[in-house]
């Protein structure tokens, strides 16, 4: 049986739904003020970060490297997938490996998809802390003639809860996609006008975080990608992370493949803001290690960036800004895994990126296919969690 999202072990959806949900009618909300949230209640708890974590550069024993070298064989086979990117941390040991069912067509570089809009929220965090922006500050800043936008802030893209329409959403992008400009995604969300007044309640939207690439742009005076590249992947010396230009199509990139011949094949570089970032897991389980350990922001807005997590599609998964908090049903003891991280979809490819408080380990994993990337990497993560 394929790993595909309906079909987890451990009770997590596919998150190709971050890319594809329907809106359906509504009328939409004109509003005087931000509203308090109306939805279904946060993540009650403290989220507790790896702040002070490091791990050295040692490989795993051999006996380990095997059976993480099989996990993932077994995960291709698994999820059907083409090309495999998968890597893993603990504070001793590192491990990662790209795979491919045709060894000589090997990528350098994966499609992450959404787990790009955690650079855009690190990006927006790192503008606030040299205090060119404030969280507070409305977009119509910026952007003007968005709905409600004189009262939407930085904060309600961060967090999507702003109520703008999502320009992927609309009917005739689902029919035909294509690459959609930032212009495009404005005039496609102000002709359908806002779902719900700012702060009202939650709902996914590409276009607000393509808007926060805009106000980026704005601030550095440089493209979105070129800034992801110079504060995030050239700091961090990440060879194979960037961003991709606007419709750049790279060679060395593995191609998306959709299980479903029927499905339209998008290109990785339309996603911009809301998620235009290729690597290998290894380079991207690094910018997280960098991230979640306060290497990137200050300890105190790399927490802010989980101090509000709002429930996510009716499942145990929570957003907050730019990152999600999954809560794992562990069929073996009984006990509940925490994942810190952020997944990824579109017809062809799937990606996560996360921490496991349960194991104490970083993790990575994207793939040309549309099976699962997260229960691929609990397949791996289980390797680590067995009894010496």
């Amino acid at each position: 049986m394929a790993l595909r999202g309906t079909q987890l072990s451990f009770g997590l959806v596919s998150f190709a739904i971050l890319a594809g949900v329907s809106a359906q009618d509504y009328i939409p909300a004109k509003c005087k003020s931000a509203l308090p949230y109306e939805g279904v209640k946060l993540y009650a708890k403290k989220v507790e970060l790896p702040l002070n974590y490091n791990f050295k550069a040692a490989d795993f024993n051999g006996d380990t490297v095997e059976q993480l070298d099989l996990a993932m064989k077994n995960a291709m086979k698994l999820t059907k997938a083409s090309h495999m990117s998968a890597s893993i941390a603990t504070a001793e040991s590192i491990w990662h490996a790209t795979r491919s069912t045709d060894d000589t067509q090997k990528p350098k570089s994966m499609y992450w998809a959404s787990v790009g809009k955690a650079f855009t929220a690190v990006i927006i965090m790192q503008l606030a802390e040299e205090g060119k922006l404030h969280l507070t500050d409305p977009v119509s800043r910026w952007i003007p003639d968005l709905p409600n936008g004189t009262i939407t802030t930085v904060d309600h893209l961060l967090l999507h809860t702003s109520g703008l329409f999502s320009a992927n959403e609309d009917v005739e992008f689902r029919k035909a996609p294509r690459y959609l400009t930032p212009k495009e995604h404005v005039r496609i969300s102000v002709e359908h006008g806002a779902m719900f007044c700012p702060g009202q309640n939650w709902r996914y939207s590409n276009t607000g975080y393509t808007i926060l690439g805009d106000i980026i742009e704005a601030i550095e005076g440089l493209p979105y990608h070129e800034v992801v590249n110079r504060r995030i992947a050239k700091p961090l010396k990440l060879s194979t992370l960037r961003a991709l230009a606007p419709q750049e199509s790279p060679p060395d990139v593995a191609p998306l493949i959709p299980t479903d011949g029927t499905q339209p094949v998008h290109s990785p570089s339309w996603g911009y803001a809301s998620g235009s970032v290729v690597s290998s897991a290894e380079d991207m389980l690094l910018f997280w290690h960098a991230f979640l350990s306060a290497k990137i922001l200050t300890p105190e807005n790399t927490s802010r960036m989980f101090d509000e997590m709002y429930p996510m599609f009716g499942t145990e998964t929570y957003y907050g800004r730019g990152v999600m908090l999954y809560k794992l049903p562990d069929q073996e003891n009984g006990a509940a895994k925490t994942w810190l991280g952020h997944s990824g979809g579109t017809p062809g490819a799937k990606a996560v990126v996360a921490y496991s408080t349960h194991e104490r380990a970083f993790i990575a994993v994207a793939l040309s296919g549309d099976g699962s990337a997260e229960a691929s990497a609990n397949l791996l993560l289980k390797v680590i969690s067995k009894p010496k």
